[in-house]
């Protein structure tokens, strides 16, 4: 059995027209989103051996912070910055087999249909800082499919706050 959480980076800003997309950083709300769902994540205790995130700086950013409250090893890695359903999957299928349980940073449009697929089209939106957790019914990676995952919860920094308000 493997263990998969999809991750949206957290909100990005927008002020430097001349940044290029790959290195546009956190907004205010990004960084404040970030630290939500790190620890919601480290309160989890999901005992992730690896977080694996795309190199764009709004990606690494936030799976910096979720590395640090979950004291779980970062591997940045360039093919993670896709926008591509399919191109994502193969990379989620190529992950390697002695890692059981991995967090994964990624984009949309991307990290939402791989979302869909893998949740039978359950989730209607993927915000910003998201995270959708599934558990796989597989022994390799490369077994991943819609057939053998099931969403175990969708989380998102606006349903954790409006929890503590309660």
């Amino acid at each position: 059995m493997k263990k998969l959480l999809l991750l949206r980076h957290a909100k990005s800003s927008w002020a430097d027209d001349d940044l290029d997309d790959h290195e546009r950083p956190l907004n205010a709300r990004g960084e404040r989103d970030s630290v939500t769902m790190a620890r919601f994540i480290a309160d989890a205790d999901e005992g992730l051996d690896v977080i694996f995130s795309s190199t764009a700086t709004r990606a690494l950013d936030f799976a910096h912070v979720i590395s640090e409250l979950t004291d779980v090893t970062l591997v940045p890695e360039l093919s993670f910055y896709t926008f591509d359903e399919d191109q994502l999957m193969e990379i989620i299928r190529s992950l390697p087999d002695d890692a059981n349980r991995v967090a994964v940073v990624a984009h949309n449009s991307a990290i939402h249909q791989v979302a869909n697929r893998l949740s039978e089209n359950e989730l209607d939106k993927f915000p910003t800082a998201a995270v959708a957790s599934f558990v796989c019914h597989v022994d390799e990676w490369r077994e991943v499919n819609e057939s053998n995952c099931e969403l175990s919860y969708f989380q998102t920094p606006k349903t954790i706050n409006a929890g503590h308000e309660r």
